[in-house]
C-alpha cells in the first residue's frame, strides 16, 4: 500500500509539474490484472486534488467493447463471447478515431463511451472530455497495442506508461478473483479456467505486439 501511494504521488507531481498550454495524453497499458484502471483513477484523483479543480479524467478502454449483440452476429458467436477481452472484440477504430478528437480539438466536448459491467455492454457518450480537462488518462490493454487502428491511437499518447505488477501470481489471484465477482465465473476453479482460456491468452498478445513505453510503473 505505502509502494502504491508513494507510486501515485510521484505520478501526479510529475504531471501537475506539467505546462497547462497544451493538452497532456497519457497511455497506461499493462497485462490483465495489473492495477492499470486502479493505478488511472487513484492517480487522476490525486492531480485533481493538487490542482484544486477537475484537470485530469480518465478515459477507459472498456468503453469501447463491441455489444453482446455485435459479438452474437460474428460468424463465431460462441467463441467471440468466450473470447471477449481479446483485441478483435473491440472497436479499435472507433477508439483510434475518438483520440484523434481528444488530440486535435482540446477545446470541443468530446463524447467517449464508458462501459456498464451490470449490464455487459458499452455504454454511448456517457465520459464528457472538456477543454479543462488538459490531462487525459487513456488506460486500457491495448492501449499500446503496436497493430493498427490501435497503434494509430497509441502514438497519438504524449507517453505510454506499461503498469508492471510487483507480485504476478497475486495480480493472477485478484484476476480470478474479479472474474467471480463480477458473476463471470461461477467458483475459483471457473475463474482460473477462464483466466488460463482468455486472459492468458490476452496478456501474451500485448506482451508481443506493443510500442516501446516511455515509462514502466511497478504496482
Amino acid at each position: 500500500m505505502a509502494e502504491t501511494q508513494q507510486t501515485v504521488a510521484e505520478l501526479a507531481a510529475d504531471l501537475l509539474g506539467r505546462p497547462d498550454d497544451r493538452r497532456v495524453i497519457v497511455a497506461v497499458a499493462g497485462t490483465p490484472g495489473s492495477g492499470k484502471t486502479h493505478l488511472s483513477g487513484l492517480v487522476c484523483a490525486a492531480v485533481n486534488a493538487g490542482a484544486g479543480a477537475e484537470i485530469c479524467v480518465v478515459l477507459p478502454l472498456d468503453g469501447f467493447h463491441l455489444s453482446r449483440a455485435q459479438l452474437a452476429a460474428m460468424d463465431d458467436p460462441a467463441r467471440a463471447l468466450q473470447r471477449r477481452g481479446a483485441h478483435w472484440t473491440f472497436d479499435g477504430s472507433g477508439f483510434a478515431a475518438l483520440m484523434q478528437q481528444v488530440r486535435d480539438r482540446p477545446a470541443d466536448v468530446v463524447l467517449a463511451p464508458s462501459f456498464d459491467h451490470a449490464a455487459g455492454d458499452p455504454v454511448a457518450r456517457a465520459i464528457a472530455i472538456r477543454l479543462h480537462h488538459r490531462i487525459v488518462l487513456v488506460e486500457g490493454l491495448y492501449a499500446h497495442a503496436s497493430e493498427e487502428p490501435w497503434a494509430c491511437a497509441a502514438r497519438l499518447a504524449d507517453e505510454r506508461w506499461w503498469i508492471s505488477p510487483r507480485c504476478p501470481a497475486a495480480a493472477r489471484a485478484r484476476l480470478a478473483q474479479r472474474h467471480v465477482r463480477a458473476g463471470l465465473a461461477a467458483d475459483a476453479a471457473a475463474a482460473e479456467l477462464r483466466v488460463a482460456g482468455n486472459d492468458d491468452l490476452n496478456a501474451a498478445f500485448v506482451v508481443a505486439h506493443r510500442l516501446a513505453p516511455t515509462r514502466e510503473v511497478p504496482n
